[in-house]
């Protein structure tokens, strides 16, 4: 299919009267002139149609299509904006099949920020577009339940950790009777986490964890526990707490702290996320935190990037959170795990480690490394440890169709993607074959992987970056 952004044709202008009372069923086009009132949206300008973000777009690598590229979906965007398309599923459809992986903002020469506008956009359809009954039960129904609810995630981790215990999730995963289900629910059975039936936040609220040594100056620091990672693999919240105490801070985990809002920002909510950025800001306005650990790259994005979800909130919002600047000092605070111990000067000498030789591949999950621009200070990190030698595939950087629960959406695609992560992987592994251990340090890319690492029988154990550190740090000297 040609690439040329010419080639997507505008479609028929729906008159003003279709546009006073848009269709909200799935499929139903109406005019998008007047959808992004009150939106900033000038930033899709700045797009050139250079296409320099094509061989970054994993989309676009895997289908070829122009509308399902960066460039070709900001001119979907852009003829939304201007009116000129219809909302269509021609037009949504592609919107939709984007992993918002932002790879193409590392690309892109002229600084487009693809990935707000996208996530203004999913927002501005979100208000017009009924989804799908698959989209509303799959995707709307869990995000409304479960992330924002501390007790509810406990109770659902518990039934899930049960479910396990009894064998059923590998039951539906493997059995032959599994073609009758619906095979969303059973790919999702192949990425479930390791479920722990309780709450990392709930047992140590509001607790004061002092430094485990004086060898580095202190630091109070405040750890973001999120939603799922609440409730799932707690190896990690309870290894980056011990990483932190090690690293001279004091640690303090605010009762009030909730989910992120990232799921449901790139699902196209905006208004529940506002509500949950609310609470962060509030769980976290203690004036002696020097930093917020996050340990999820996709909760540090939208940490950093709550002034985009509230550039475009009703004109009504209470002025004092519509301020740019607040949000801007609470991004500035956020700061990934790996970067901050990265940036302790010292901190691998203040404390003792295994040597033993390791070689280690590492991931670079793009909420990190794309979003966040934060991949030279993890890699110094880890390829500093003793005994560690750091191996980094060619595709390092590159996504692994993880992106939040898009790899159950939109389960063929996503295996298509991570099918060439595997590939990549199969590769470093003819030359490296002593590497034994795989680090990406985003829980649903580290699920994705482990699935992948699975599938394909890869001898890797995939792990976060902390807890190898974890693993790797020795017992203080009696």
């Amino acid at each position: 299919m040609s690439s040329n952004p010419e080639d997507i044709k505008p479609a028929e202008p729906v008159h003003e009267s279709t546009r006073e009372t848009p269709e909200r069923e799935t499929g139903a086009a109406f005019s998008g002139s007047d959808l992004y009132a009150g939106v900033p949206f000038e930033d899709v300008l700045q797009c050139v149609h250079c296409g320099l973000c094509l061989d970054a777009c994993p989309t676009y690598r895997t289908l070829g299509a122009e509308q399902d590229s960066p460039r070709g979906r900001l001119y979907l965007m852009r003829g939304l904006w201007e009116g000129d398309l219809s909302a269509d599923d021609a037009v949504t459809a592609p919107l939709s099949r984007c992993l918002d992986c932002r790879a193409c903002e590392t690309a892109c020469p002229s600084g487009v920020p693809y990935g707000q506008l996208l996530e203004k956009t999913r927002g501005v359809l979100a208000r017009h577009r009924k989804p799908g009954l698959g989209t509303r039960l799959f995707r709307d129904l869990p995000l409304d339940l479960l992330p924002a609810h501390t007790n509810r995630l406990i109770w659902f981790s518990r039934l899930m950790r049960l479910y396990r215990k009894l064998g059923l999730a590998a039951l539906i995963a493997r059995s032959p009777l599994s073609h009758l289900l619906p095979k969303r629910l059973v790919h999702a059975h192949r990425l479930l986490p390791n479920f722990s039936g309780r709450s990392f936040k709930k047992r140590h609220a509001d607790k004061v964890f002092a430094p485990l040594h004086d060898r580095l100056p202190v630091r109070r620091v405040g750890l973001f526990t999120g939603c799922v990672m609440d409730v799932a693999d707690n190896d990690i919240h309870e290894a980056v707490l011990h990483l932190l105490r090690v690293a001279g801070c004091e640690v303090v985990i605010p009762a009030g702290q909730t989910c992120c809002g990232a799921l449901q920002v790139h699902a196209g909510t905006r208004a529940a996320p506002r509500a949950l950025a609310k609470r962060n800001y509030a769980a976290f306005a203690e004036d002696s935190l020097s930093a917020v650990i996050v340990d999820a790259a996709g909760c540090g994005a939208q940490l950093k990037e709550y002034h985009h979800l509230f550039s475009d909130a009703p004109a009504d919002t209470d002025p004092k959170w519509r301020e740019g600047e607040r949000w801007h000092r609470f991004g500035a605070m956020v700061c990934d795990i790996l970067d901050f111990l990265a940036g302790i000067k010292g901190f691998v000498a203040a404390n003792r480690w295994n040597d033993a030789p390791l070689r280690l591949i590492y991931d670079a999950p793009c909420h990190l490394v794309h979003a966040q621009r934060i991949d030279a200070g993890p890699r110094a990190l880890l390829a500093s440890l003793p005994g560690v030698e750091l191996v980094v595939p060619s595709l390092a950087n590159q996504c692994c169709g993880a992106a939040g629960i898009y790899n159950v959406q939109h389960r063929e695609l996503a295996e298509s993607v991570l099918e060439a992560k595997l590939d990549d992987l199969t590769r470093t592994l003819e030359t490296q074959p002593e590497a034994t251990v795989l680090v990406t340090a985003n829980p649903g890319c580290l699920f994705q992987l482990r699935h992948g690492v699975a599938k394909r029988g890869l001898p890797l154990r995939v792990l976060h970056p902390a807890v190898l550190l974890t693993e790797r740090l020795l017992p203080e000297r009696a």
